[in-house]
């Protein structure tokens, strides 16, 4: 095993549009591991009312190496133990709240997996947002088969609305993911 290692994005506003990517996880070409997904999830914190369908979050493989965004940092759980340089990861702001830096990437035909996360009806009281999983829960356990992202691939979780309200600026997102960097 080549460590394991976690990274989450800062907070990120919503764009109002019909997608916005949030996050990718990248394993560059000649990488010298695979990612072994041990978790991936969302929350998201709405501040108004929508009546309207609430945006899906999906997890897909990209058709490329993504681009733009913001570098994160990737925490290492055993500091004796790096994180290969091409395990790459990317959030769409470069501070909580910030301006956006915009991910370019684009999903594959095949959606790995989806949620809903919460919507307000009517914006009273407090509600808090749970973890959503971007991926299966089944990761979670080292005992079943490997979600793995091989060198040369990487993975999108992107917001998908049906109109641009769904999803308004003032949406609160911010994606978490842990890894396992293990030999090919």
């Amino acid at each position: 095993m080549a460590g394991f290692h976690s990274a989450t994005s800062f907070r990120t506003l919503g764009a109002a549009a019909t997608t916005h990517n949030l996050f990718t996880i990248e394993n560059t070409a000649g990488s010298p591991v695979n990612i072994a997904m041990r978790r991936l999830l969302v929350q998201m914190d709405a501040t108004v009312a929508l009546t309207a369908v609430m945006p899906q979050v999906k997890t897909s493989r990209t058709t490329g190496i993504p681009t733009g965004g913001t570098t994160l940092t990737k925490a290492q759980w055993d500091t004796a133990v790096a994180s290969a340089a091409n395990v790459i990861i990317r959030g769409a702001t470069a501070s909580d709240g910030g301006g956006a830096t915009a991910i370019t990437a684009t999903p594959g035909a095949q959606v790995v997996w989806q949620q809903y996360c919460m919507r307000l009806h009517t914006a009273v009281g407090q509600v808090l947002a749970p973890d959503n999983n971007l991926l299966p829960a089944l990761v979670d356990n080292p005992s079943l088969p490997n979600f793995l992202i091989r060198a040369g691939e990487a993975i999108l979780v992107q917001v998908v609305a049906a109109v641009g309200t769904s999803n308004p600026a003032t949406n609160h997102w911010f994606v978490s993911a842990a890894w396992d960097e293990v030999a090919p």
